[in-house]
């Protein structure tokens, strides 16, 4: 199986670099399913589209509405800026937009 390509904005990008962020978290669709979401495949996150990449793969998967998917990470792994749940769950819907599921899924 080829390498998923994962494009990030520059904040989230640095998170991983920088913050201690290990979950990526998609609404659940396209190449962003479980049964794209193998562990142990390799994960490119890169900045932007042509900017600097970070290698890793993937380890656990989580499938849900987003409110659960959350609750059920460590906070500061997913999303190392926000101060709280509330804050993420907002943030993460503003940016990928109101669904019925997501994906979060571990780099390791």
């Amino acid at each position: 199986m080829r390498r998923l390509f994962v494009p990030l904005t520059t904040a989230a990008y640095e998170d991983f670099r920088d913050q201690g962020k290990r979950w990526e978290v998609r609404a659940l669709g396209r190449q962003y399913t479980p049964s794209q979401l193998v562990s142990g495949r390799a994960v490119e996150l890169r900045k932007g589209y042509s900017g600097e990449s970070l290698w890793g793969v993937i380890g656990q998967v989580r499938v849900g509405a987003l409110e659960d998917v959350l609750a059920s990470l460590p906070l500061k792994e997913v999303e190392p800026r926000a101060a709280s749940l509330e804050e993420a769950i907002a943030e993460n819907r503003a940016m990928l937009g109101p669904r019925e599921r997501y994906v979060a899924f571990e780099v390791l």
